[in-house]
């Protein structure tokens, strides 16, 4: 009997270890599928970490050469604001340069007419004084040769009356006659109006006053 029993338990044994090595074999061959899996699953997660390493790296790039650019409008910009600017405030101060020439220009043209009014008003006022200097001129004239012709008349109808009289003061008489004569001659003469001469001299005064006298 003994024998027999440890004949039966050999195969059992044999078919326990090999059980025991298929299921080990089963779970090794698990967990090596488990770690290729993984493996495969971290190998993926990798290149999704490098694709998303890749894509951050492009971005900043990206970003950095906007910034830049965005810097240099900026720049651009500011300095075309600044000129801007500085042109605003040249065309302000030369338009009140402007300003300042139409009010001088318009002044200019305000005196110019005055002046020119006035020119005016002084030829019309030479004009007629000339034409009243004339008129007094040939009125004096006039005057002058009326009172020539009454000298000569007075002179003459002295000379005659002496002559008639025969009285022995008849030489006086004319000398008296022709004194009277010569000085309203000379009166005349001295207070003919001259444009080229002076103002009439005390002189002549002297001599209007001794010619009545000399008549008395």
């Amino acid at each position: 009997m003994f024998g027999v029993s440890i004949v039966t338990t050999q195969p059992v044994a044999a078919q326990s270890i090999e059980d025991r090595l298929r299921s080990q074999l089963r779970e090794t061959t698990l967990q090596l599928r488990q770690l290729q899996d993984s493996q495969s699953q971290l190998q993926a997660d990798s290149a999704a970490a490098n694709q998303q390493r890749d894509k951050a790296l492009a971005d900043l790039k990206q970003a950095q050469q906007e910034l830049a650019e965005a810097k240099q409008k900026s720049g651009a910009q500011s300095e075309t604001e600044r000129a801007l600017a500085s042109e605003k405030v040249r065309r302000s101060q030369d338009e009140q340069e402007l300003e300042k020439y139409k009010a001088s220009y318009a002044e200019l043209q305000n005196v110019s007419r005055v002046r020119d009014t006035e020119r005016t008003q002084s030829q019309t006022a030479l004009k007629t004084q000339q034409t009243q200097l004339q008129n007094c001129q040939a009125k004096n004239e006039q005057l002058y040769q009326v009172g020539h012709e009454i000298l000569d008349a007075y002179a003459h109808a002295g000379i005659v009356s002496v002559l008639q009289s025969r009285e022995p003061f008849a030489e006086r008489e004319r000398v008296k006659y022709d004194s009277i004569a010569q000085a309203y001659g000379d009166s005349l003469y001295e207070n003919k109006y001259d444009p080229r001469a002076s103002p009439p001299s005390a002189a002549s005064a002297a001599i209007e006053s001794s010619a009545p006298a000399a008549s008395k």
